[in-house]
């Protein structure tokens, strides 16, 4: 696959601006989205385990479990 086609994937459908990108545009792009998707995922995964941290050891897994489901690893 093309980067242009990997960042229409990314981005759920194709955007008319794509078209006017280099492939190496679109690669750069496509890099940087995924690396904010990885920080921004990684960032939301620190704030749940610093909210449930809070909580007595008991209760911060199923409190993960109940809100938040498989998403979070545990």
């Amino acid at each position: 696959m093309s980067a242009r086609t990997d960042l229409a994937a990314e981005l759920d459908g194709h955007v008319a601006a794509l078209d006017e990108l280099s492939e190496q545009e679109a690669a750069d792009l496509l890099g940087l989205f995924r690396n904010a998707r990885k920080t921004e995922t990684a960032a939301l995964n620190s704030a749940i385990d610093d909210m449930v941290g809070v909580l007595p050891k008991p209760f911060r897994g199923v409190t993960k479990r109940i809100m938040f489901g498989d998403m979070t690893g545990q």
